[in-house]
């Protein structure tokens, strides 16, 4: 499938994705820079397959001059669409006046360190026991994540717009 054929929406039911979230994270709530969003209420762009159904997610808000990417999630990966969604909301903060977008991380994350850091995104702080302390608003985060690591800590990445 070729996501270059495919468009950026806006998504309206977020139902979906926030089953998503909720089963990859046992939570819609995300932090980041130590603040709680419940993506439920934040914008949400997609990409959907010629099925209509949704093959990525990339949920995201502003607080001032700062785009705060709250989850980029592919529901099938490796075909091109968190590349392209995250250019999307890269356009969009501009649009809303961003100079900067934020994205945080869990510890585990070492695919997304990855993919965030090959899209030019940099290293900016390290929250040591965030998550754990984050457990105490929201319990049912999960305590294990990629390839079984323990999920302790958050990782702050940010790019200039």
């Amino acid at each position: 499938m070729s996501v270059a054929r495919l468009t950026v929406t806006a998504v309206e039911d977020k139902r979906a994705f926030l089953a998503l979230m909720l089963a990859s994270w046992g939570s819609h709530s995300m932090m980041i820079d130590l603040t709680v969003y419940d993506c439920a209420e934040l914008d949400l762009l997609g990409i959907a397959g010629k099925d209509g159904v949704f093959m990525a997610y990339a949920s995201w808000t502003m607080r001032g001059d700062v785009a705060l990417l709250c989850a980029l999630h592919s529901v099938v990966p490796g075909q091109g669409a968190a590349i392209q969604l995250l250019e999307a909301v890269k356009a969009a903060a501009r649009a809303r006046g961003a100079v900067r977008l934020k994205a945080m991380l869990t510890n585990d994350n070492m695919p997304g360190l990855g993919f965030y850091q090959k899209c030019g995104f940099r290293f900016s702080r390290l929250h040591i026991e965030a998550i754990d302390n984050f457990r105490s608003v929201v319990p049912t985060i999960v305590r294990t994540g990629y390839m079984d690591i323990p999920i302790h800590d958050a990782i702050e990445l940010e790019i200039a717009l």
